[in-house]
């Protein structure tokens, strides 16, 4: 095993795990699961760590930010005499440093937590390409149970996943019910705006109560975040809520990434056509609404442990390009 010692501003952390097995959906218990891609022939290990390889030597590191940490790719060199530490499906971490002087795997913030999903080498270095977490969801698994507690089913389709439950269904009715997964297709589509979350949805109602236009929804969905919620910018990087649910319940500590994860799917819940744009010269993520053939903007991201007060289509720095992300 490699171990750890001072480095630079990169390294990676490669993770052994226990062997796993395959999900199937008869199985009582999916504890230690491995998830199996089968489009690409090899398995992701993502069962419970049994140890970490620590490597500081990179010839090269680039990564293309998404706007969660879960969705991005990195591409890595390694000097060679790391190769055997790597193959197809391996867990793998790119740590990245951000501040100045001698550091340490502590001081080190995960950019990239994934699985290898392209590996060569030549005769001095191996190169690696890490797919985020995501692939973890590219696998399709079909759940039935028949009069099971509500929290074991949630408990168990989670754990799929290859990820660790804790359900606490404290002060929630935990019913026995009958539950079978069906394909997105099969259910009808609906021109009633909304994403499914309740507190959401409510709030966008009010804001839009009376609007008559989409344009006038934008802003008022605009306003309501700021005004009404409270915008509140802190800890640069991306996103660590990852759901709008999340980002609306810690409005008073998100990053410009939770901001235009909550922005997007609010505007989403009035109907209107929103995605999510990262600025083509920093990492910076807002939110962009297109009426009528019209870009407009919502950046609710503002000064370090401020709360927003940034206006309807006023962006940071007003650089308003960007690369395109739509919510998952």
């Amino acid at each position: 095993m490699s171990v750890k010692f001072s480095l630079s501003k990169a390294g990676l952390e490669v993770y052994t795990t226990e062997p796993l097995k395959e999900v199937t959906e008869t199985e009582s218990s999916t504890d230690n699961t491995s998830t199996t891609d089968v489009s690409n022939n090899f398995t992701l290990e993502n069962g419970e760590t049994k140890q970490i390889d620590y490597v500081g030597e990179l010839y090269s590191d680039s990564y293309e930010m998404d706007y969660t940490e879960i969705s991005s790719n990195s591409s890595v060199s390694v000097p060679i005499r790391y190769v055997n530490l790597f193959f197809k499906g391996k867990k793998v971490a790119l740590k990245k440093a951000w501040q100045n002087g001698p550091l340490n795997w502590e001081h080190m913030e995960t950019a990239i937590l994934g699985f290898v999903t392209e590996f060569t080498w030549n005769k001095d270095k191996a190169n690696i390409k890490i797919s985020g977490m995501d692939k973890l969801m590219e696998v399709n698994y079909t759940f039935e149970f028949t009069q099971t507690k509500r929290s074991e089913v949630v408990k168990q389709i989670i754990e799929a996943s290859g990820l660790k439950a804790k359900v606490d269904v404290t002060g929630l009715v935990d019913e026995v019910i009958d539950f079978k997964t069906s394909s997105s297709s099969d259910s009808g589509s609906s021109d009633t705006p909304g994403i499914g979350s309740a507190k959401i949805d409510d709030l966008v109602a009010k804001w839009c109560s009376g609007k008559t236009s989409d344009l006038e929804k934008a802003k008022a969905i605009h306003a309501g975040l700021r005004d009404e919620v409270g915008i509140w910018y802190a800890y640069y990087y991306n996103s660590r809520y990852h759901t709008p649910e999340k980002c609306l319940e810690n409005h008073k500590h998100l990053n410009c990434g939770d901001t235009a994860i909550l922005t997007a799917a609010c505007m989403k819940s009035g109907g209107l056509n929103a995605y999510i744009v990262l600025r083509c010269d920093s990492a910076h993520y807002f939110t962009v609404i297109e009426i009528g053939g019209t870009k407009y903007y919502s950046d609710l991201t503002w000064s370090e442990g401020q709360r927003s007060q940034r206006a309807f289509n006023d962006t940071w720095e007003n650089n308003k390009c960007g690369n395109k992300y739509d919510l998952k």
